[in-house]
């Protein structure tokens, strides 16, 4: 999602990105759910490794929307 109201303080561009909850929580879930698979599959240790960012993902609606600029990579709070 794509913010066009709001420019980057750093470096003036328009292309700021808006990352929430949401995301956070899919990617720390999606990690984990590899993770999960690969122990399964082939190195059983990877099992235990694999709940960790699942738990991490449960924690991760407490964090805030975070604003990043493609171009230059700073990134805010909105």
């Amino acid at each position: 999602m794509t913010d066009v109201w709001e420019r980057c303080p750093k470096c003036k561009s328009d292309q700021v990105v808006t990352r929430g909850k949401l995301f956070y929580f899919l990617i720390w879930f999606a990690a984990g759910g590899c993770l999960l698979w690969l122990g399964l599959l082939f190195f059983w240790p990877l099992l235990v490794v694999g709940f960790i960012p699942i738990v991490v993902s449960l924690f991760s609606f407490m964090k805030a929307k975070v604003n990043r600029c493609t171009a230059c990579g700073h990134k805010w709070k909105p």
